[in-house]
């Protein structure tokens, strides 16, 4: 029965515990992510998540936020789908199209940037023939599964 024993800390504890050192700056060379990619390219979407360090951790690249590159290939579907973060993309390279919610489909192209509110349905068609649809997606998905974590405590 030891093992649902809980611990006690002061309240001032538990608030120094809250401030996370700063992040360090780090950079992602493309040749070492065109790499990663390579490894992936039997799968029709291909993501590959930025991480601080090493770990899985890593993966939160700021307090609560996740950073990946995102790539459909020439003709995929990425059905649409709903969930509880927030996303903000940006099309780095490619064309395709993006429904939201009820809306027309959109077109997209390079430099486009896609704000999807938490809830709201989205998906993507790369609609090219030849290349790839890169997106840079940014994401509070770690902050909302802490949350969610949370709530199921």
């Amino acid at each position: 029965m030891n093992n649902v024993q809980g611990a006690f800390f002061s309240y001032k504890d538990f608030r120094q515990s809250l401030h996370q050192p700063p992040a360090s700056a780090r950079v992602w060379k493309a040749a070492e992510l065109a790499g990663v990619r390579q490894s992936l390219e039997s799968s029709e979407v291909d993501i590959v998540a930025l991480a601080h360090e090493r770990t899985i951790e890593g993966c939160k690249l700021t307090p609560g936020m996740a950073v990946s590159m995102q790539w459909l290939k020439p003709g995929t579907v990425l059905n649409g789908h709903v969930h509880a973060w927030w996303h903000l993309f940006i099309i780095q390279s490619g064309s395709g199209a993006l429904t939201l919610g009820e809306a027309d489909e959109v077109g997209v192209s390079t430099g486009d940037v896609l704000l999807v509110p938490a809830w709201t349905r989205h998906g993507f068609v790369n609609t090219s023939a030849t290349e790839p649809l890169a997106m840079l997606n940014m994401s509070n998905m770690p902050q909302m599964e802490l949350l969610a974590g949370s709530a199921m405590a």
